[in-house]
């Protein structure tokens, strides 16, 4: 295999920047649990800012990587965020560098290989067939708010580059608080021009993205709030994936064709979020997700996270996550013949996954603080396959038992960082 992206079935940028972006999505906790805002930051527009009200340096790095070779990501991150006060507003840079590499999935049919030593020892795999590649991403995004009365209008603009992929968007976001306080309607928009330029081939081809998101934040008590959000992303233009494929006929054909999507997608999402603050230095925080789109997948998500503080300064926050998903219309892990659209990229198949984590904060002085934190998920297919060349012997019973999916995977990620207030 190659050693960098060539040919048809090298994976795809989308590919790589969910991989990118399924690694730095895990936030740190925060150390401080002694007021609502702290405890539950992440419910709400408002919340966010009203926890952000001070200047501070952020850097850290995560590493992401999938089983058996596939995926890897190193992905150092530097945050500024300078609040200039009331009357100026504040200010978000952050700069990241994402080194990929790693395998994946190409969508041809999974094969069995079955092998003798010098000795005499039989052997045998189950292979899903994958490409190796190797990629960088680098990226800057750029936010600027400023209070105006209760509310806290903010723009915000960021630019990533790689080798195939260029990824440009613009985004507004805003809260009013209402109800004596109590209440936050918080709203925000998002539109993306990207281009997607195959090393297959001399094309620039563009997809765009409109998103929106609408919420509602409400301070039940002095130790619950809720928050409850839905939004919409609407996607155009170039959708399919330029280095997948898929195969027609019978599986020992080795006949593929390239992936071919709809060249639209609306997705739809809402989300249910509660914290609550007990009586010791501690939170409960819990959420509920649900997606569907009109490609015909459905995903539910449910997160458990727990955040204790310990002695001086010490905050240990452990998470348990599970989703499940619904495979989408036109996928499929083999086709008898052409059809208008299909995929058989395992991002679009049935499958579940459990994730279970936690991370370790601590306030070293008086405005610095340090913290790391690690997570396992296991994510295993519903649509199983029995890999071409497994032929059972007169009387060989568990055929299912040797089945596989290209979604069969576990997906480590450590973080650790440095948070500086000034």
């Amino acid at each position: 295999m190659p050693t960098h992206r060539s040919g048809a079935d090298a994976p795809g940028p989308e590919e790589r920047r969910e991989a990118v972006q399924a690694a730095i999505c895990r936030p740190r906790r925060r150390a401080k649990l002694g007021k609502l805002p702290w405890l539950v930051a992440g419910l709400g527009t408002l919340v966010v800012r009203s926890a952000r009200a001070q200047s501070y340096v952020d850097s850290r790095l995560l590493f992401y990587k999938e089983s058996n070779g596939r995926t890897q990501v190193i992905d150092p991150v530097l945050l500024l965020h300078d609040d200039l006060g009331d009357t100026k507003g504040q200010l978000d840079l952050i700069l990241g560098y994402d080194s990929i590499s790693g395998a994946s999935p190409t969508g041809a049919y999974p094969t069995f290989d079955a092998s003798t030593s010098a000795s005499g020892h039989s052997s045998s795999n189950s292979q899903i067939p994958l490409t190796t590649y190797r990629d960088h991403r680098e990226s800057l995004t750029a936010s600027y708010g400023r209070r105006m009365g209760s509310q806290m209008p903010t723009v915000d603009v960021s630019y990533s580059k790689e080798n195939d992929y260029t990824a440009r968007s613009a985004g507004f976001s805003d809260a009013l608080t209402v109800l004596g306080g109590r209440g936050t309607l918080h709203f925000g928009a998002s539109f993306a021009s990207d281009i997607v330029a195959p090393v297959t081939n001399h094309l620039k081809l563009p997809k765009r993205s409109d998103g929106y998101s609408l919420g509602w934040t409400w301070i039940v008590s002095e130790r619950d709030l809720f928050d409850v959000s839905a939004s919409l992303m609407r996607l155009s233009g170039y959708l399919d994936d330029p280095y997948k494929v898929v195969p027609i006929g019978s599986p020992g054909a080795g006949t593929t064709i390239p992936d071919h999507r709809p060249n639209e997608r609306a997705r739809y999402a809402l989300v249910a979020r509660y914290a609550h603050h007990t009586s010791g230095d501690s939170a409960i925080k819990g959420s509920y997700r649900f997606y569907t789109d009109d490609w015909g997948i459905r995903a539910h998500t449910f997160d458990v996270e727990f955040d204790q503080r310990f002695g001086d300064g010490w905050v240990v926050a452990p998470e348990v996550r599970l989703y499940v998903q619904s495979a989408a219309s036109f996928y499929g892990s083999l086709f008898v013949q052409p059809q208008r659209y299909m995929s058989t990229d395992y991002r679009l198949s049935p499958f579940w996954s459990l994730l279970g984590g936690v991370t370790v904060s601590h306030e070293i002085t008086s405005g610095i603080e340090a913290y790391a934190g690690f997570t396992l998920q296991t994510q295993t297919g519903r649509d199983r396959v029995i890999p071409y060349g497994l032929i059972p012997q007169e009387g060989e019973m568990g055929l299912a038992g040797q089945s596989v999916s290209s979604a069969d995977m576990s997906v480590g990620t450590i973080t650790f960082g440095f948070r500086r207030r000034f």
